[in-house]
């Protein structure tokens, strides 16, 4: 594979727009902590100042009227006007970089993928229970080595979403969340989805993009773990073997720009395991042949990448621990490196 590198305005691009979504990020996590508000309560003919959480009234009491807490309710209303205006002013250069990222042609995942990430990050379940292990996770490999994979390698209408049940699941609620679990939240990106059949581990938009929602099949065979994330009307989760290697594997962090040229986190499996596990799947009898090659194919391009612009990613024995020996140490497997090693490097 022939690797298209950024040119020196895109890299300049891309790192302007990451330090930008720092900036905003910080600033939507200072809003959410004024979340709900805070005003005068009577009870019992006094006034108590109380701090509201939520939109249901819960909260709590932070005293009587007296100037220390007129002191409090002033720096709340004033903090909460300032992050408030900062916000507002960092989404205007979000919007305005958006422009320079189309511009610059660094506009790489697919908007609708960008959007489910960003409803995931904002409900803190992004890297702690879920994290993309699919063709997407490519535009993290190829975001870090600071290149552009072919298209061809990149295309796909579906995108793998792996659950790991080990961290307790905690949905932050906000007032335009629902009940519905994972679907209701990728249903914000785009109404459309629906779940294929009831009771599936698939959903599917009106343009026929499909998100699936996996998770590692148990370790004992007779154990029942939770599937759904929501009530019974969300996707229940298909059980698959051997993703534990994916799971058990270290995160990979990678801002990405989204087709609309707003940035993403993307949080995938070490590029190691990705790869280890494609080319893993290849060897399997019962894959289908269409899908081995692209999973041959995909497997090598993240190895070359590794190898050519991520070489502090060894593929020694001991940082891949999660897997087991014959996985990593194969015959068939080092020959695939071996040939990725001889392609022009």
């Amino acid at each position: 594979m022939i690797f298209k590198e950024m040119t020196d305005n895109q890299r300049r691009v891309f790192i302007d727009t990451i330090q930008l979504r720092e900036a905003f990020v910080a600033a939507f996590n200072k809003m959410r902590s004024y979340r709900g508000g805070m005003h005068w309560k009577k009870s019992k003919g006094r006034e108590y100042l109380f701090r509201s959480r939520d939109r249901f009234g819960y909260g709590k009491s932070l005293g009587p009227r007296s100037p220390e807490t007129e002191k409090i309710l002033v720096q709340f209303q004033q903090g909460k006007q300032r992050e408030k205006e900062r916000l507002s002013a960092l989404k205007d250069q979000l919007k305005e970089q958006s422009r320079f990222c189309k511009a610059a042609l660094i506009q790489r995942a697919p908007r609708i993928v960008c959007s489910i990430l960003r409803l995931l990050d904002q409900q803190n379940i992004l890297g702690r229970n879920v994290m993309v292990i699919g063709t997407n996770a490519m535009y993290a490999y190829e975001a870090a080595a600071g290149v552009f994979f072919d298209i061809s390698t990149m295309a796909t209408k579906d995108k793998d979403i792996l659950w790991d049940i080990r961290p307790k699941l905690i949905l932050v609620a906000d007032k335009d969340m629902d009940n519905t679990g994972f679907l209701g939240i990728i249903r914000k990106a785009d109404r459309s989805f629906e779940s294929i059949s009831p009771g599936g581990f698939r959903a599917v938009n009106r343009d026929g993009f499909i998100v699936d929602l996996i998770k590692s099949e148990p370790k004992q065979l007779l154990s029942k773990e939770a599937r759904r994330m929501g009530g019974p009307d969300d996707l229940e989760a298909a059980e698959i073997r051997n993703l534990q290697w994916l799971i058990s594997s270290p995160k990979f962090y990678q801002v990405v720009i989204g087709g609309d040229g707003y940035p993403a986190s993307l949080v995938v499996p070490d590029p190691r395991a990705f790869a280890l596990h494609k080319l893993w799947l290849t060897e399997q009898a019962d894959r289908e042949p269409v899908k081995k090659q692209r999973d041959h194919d995909q497997g090598l391009a993240v190895a070359q990448l590794i190898i050519q612009y991520l070489p502090q990613y060894q593929f020694n024995t001991s940082e891949l621990r999660m897997f087991p020996k014959d996985v990593v140490q194969k015959p068939v497997r080092h020959r695939l490196c071996l040939q990725v090693c001889r392609m022009g490097i």
